[in-house]
């Protein structure tokens, strides 16, 4: 028995590669989460029917033009706007993939948080919001291009602010 641990240590060897990762690159998560963000912003403005510079009241609940300044504010703006976008009567509007980009955009806010050691919490808001059909109900399509402008909006915000985040 000339040395019994030496297939083991090759053994070994082979699987250290198995065992390597590295960590995702928070400038790798920046670059894919302002794509996105671009890529949601486009698909809004395929489908925008005009732009909108008025103002119309009773459509308080969806977040307007504040400055998201923080990926904790951000995640709060987006869990909103998952939660008006399925009540929108939009049928030439992508409005299940726009849903499902904004889902990924939150993940990717999120992974950005966990390399600041944020935490997220729900939106308060999202209580208030209530019913949702109700408050549609009144002017339907208005309330869909409000929504989706505020959104794009909110997005433009996002990618602003990306690159100066200190803070949860």
């Amino acid at each position: 028995m000339r040395c019994p641990s030496l297939p083991l240590c090759g053994l070994l060897w082979f699987w250290l590669p198995l065992f390597y990762s590295r960590p995702v690159k928070i400038d790798k998560v920046k670059a894919d989460t302002k794509n996105l963000t671009r890529t949601i912003i486009a698909r809004i403005q395929e489908h925008q029917l005009f732009p909108l510079n008025l103002k119309i009241n009773g459509l308080d609940f969806i977040p307007g033009e504040r400055p998201l300044e923080s990926l904790d504010s951000m995640d709060e703006t987006l869990q909103i706007f998952q939660r008006i976008l399925p009540s929108l009567p939009m049928e030439n509007v992508p409005v299940a993939q726009i849903f499902n980009d904004i889902e990924n955009l939150r993940s990717l806010i999120q992974t950005l948080g966990s390399h600041l050691g944020c935490t997220f919490h729900k939106s308060s808001t999202l209580d208030a919001l209530g019913n949702l059909t109700e408050l549609l109900t009144t002017s339907p399509y208005t309330a869909a291009v409000v929504a989706l402008d505020r959104l794009q909006k909110c997005l433009h915000s996002i990618i602003k602010h990306l690159d100066h985040i200190q803070r949860c």
